[in-house]
């Protein structure tokens, strides 16, 4: 058997193949037997049929199984021989016997990229702001405002960002086709569909509000068709912010409002110093992605997509997916960049800066080494660990305003 590796992208990977004649009739003959044994046909003793009447019973099954038994082969040999890493399973993508019995045929497997790393100890940082404390601090009374925030009925109209007790039904080809009731909505919310939005706005308690919308292209069985949504509303209400005061300050744990800006001061020392850093951070992400362009894996950008909408909590729509995936592809660009580096500096992590990384995490979330080590499995952790020490290593290789270039610079 013969093969043939090629790359169709940085990370699409195809493996053709070619078998001689007689090495596709020996490994038939050798099904055969195997089906023989196995089958009972029609005044026959078990595995005592003839192989002709096997033959021609089982051919097409025969087939089937001679060319995933040659293109299984194929793919392990090739991932073997070539060192690849394969991210998917292979997929036969076709195939076909031409003439006296050569077969021919193609597996493709999505494989992690091979780049070659360069630049990366000629990056460069600009100086980056500290951010002012009393920004932050503000920013973070007004974060608890938002989570203290209370919902009061109001006699008035509804307006943009109001939230609104209500039953709706849906009616499609003038039927009914769903109802909810005692549904809590916010007006303007970008989960909504525009049409409904709109419709909600200016209305007052017991009217109904009517919205004729057109499902996307992209909505499946119902893409194209119209769609009648109809809201009665049983009650608007506004969302207010508690007023900031030493009362508000007693509800949060503090016993004055002074007492929550000292402490709420403190912490944004230590915040400003890790904006800062992500902040340099950025930059290096930045000049990385610009020195390797490439097209990363789609498996692992949806693994990210994902992700990314669980931890936004947005919820999984496609309006949702376009706006997340540029990031998702960035992401997965750098894990990649950033591993490959390692791998070529020879960056690895020793248990002591294991144990170190235990302890920080341990210091900073208030928790028992132990309980620090229950929560984070040791692999998990050293990923983690590594990934801190190839940062660190890219940003020593930077200078704050400047450029460093080093004699072995790649």
């Amino acid at each position: 058997m013969e093969t043939n590796v090629v790359h169709k992208t940085d990370w699409l990977l195809a493996i053709e193949g070619k078998v001689e004649p007689d090495e596709v009739r020996k490994e038939r003959e050798k099904l055969l037997r195997r089906f023989t044994r196995g089958v009972k046909l029609p005044g026959f003793r078990p595995g005592k049929a003839p192989v002709s009447m096997v033959a021609a019973r089982y051919a097409e099954d025969v087939k089937a199984e001679l060319v995933e038994e040659f293109a299984s082969r194929a793919y392990r040999e090739a991932l073997e021989d070539k060192r690849i890493r394969p991210l998917s399973q292979g997929r036969l993508t076709h195939w076909n016997f031409i003439e006296q019995d050569e077969l021919r045929f193609e597996v493709e497997a999505e494989v992690m990229p091979e780049i070659e790393v360069r630049g990366y100890r000629k990056l460069k940082l600009e100086p980056v702001t500290k951010p002012s404390g009393d920004e932050l601090v503000e920013r973070h009374l007004e974060t608890m405002r938002e989570r203290s925030a209370r919902f009061e009925p109001v006699d008035r109209e509804t307006r943009e960002g109001d939230y609104v007790r209500c039953d709706y039904s849906v009616y499609r080809d003038g039927k009914k086709q769903d109802k909810q009731t005692g549904v809590l909505v916010k007006i303007g919310d970008r989960e909504n569909l525009p049409q409904i939005n709109a419709a909600l706005v200016g209305k007052k308690v017991h009217e109904i509000a009517e919205a004729v919308v057109r499902y996307p292209d992209d909505a499946g069985e119902l893409a194209g068709r119209e769609a009648t949504f109809k809201f009665f509303i049983h009650e608007i209400k506004e969302r207010r912010l508690p007023e900031l005061s030493d009362e508000f300050a007693k509800e949060t744990g503090f016993e004055t409002l002074q007492a929550m800006r000292s402490k709420l001061a403190s912490d944004a020392t230590e915040e400003a110093e890790r904006i800062m850093q992500e902040r340099r951070e950025d930059q290096i992400f930045a000049q990385l992605l610009e020195l390797h362009p490439f097209d990363p894996p789609p498996s692992l950008v949806e693994e990210r997509i994902r992700y990314l909408l669980v931890r936004l909590r947005i919820p999984d729509t496609p309006e949702a997916r376009q706006e997340v995936e540029p990031k998702a592809a960035e992401h997965v660009k750098l894990d990649i960049i950033i591993e490959t580096i390692a791998e070529k500096e020879k960056i690895s992590v020793s248990d002591e800066e294991l144990e170190a990384w235990f302890a920080e995490r341990a210091e900073r979330m208030g928790i028992p080494l132990p309980q620090a080590q229950a929560i984070w499995r040791r692999e998990v952790a050293m990923n983690e660990a590594r990934r801190r020490k190839i940062i660190d290593f890219l940003l020593q290789q930077a200078a704050e305003g400047g450029l460093i270039v080093y004699p072995d610079s790649h």
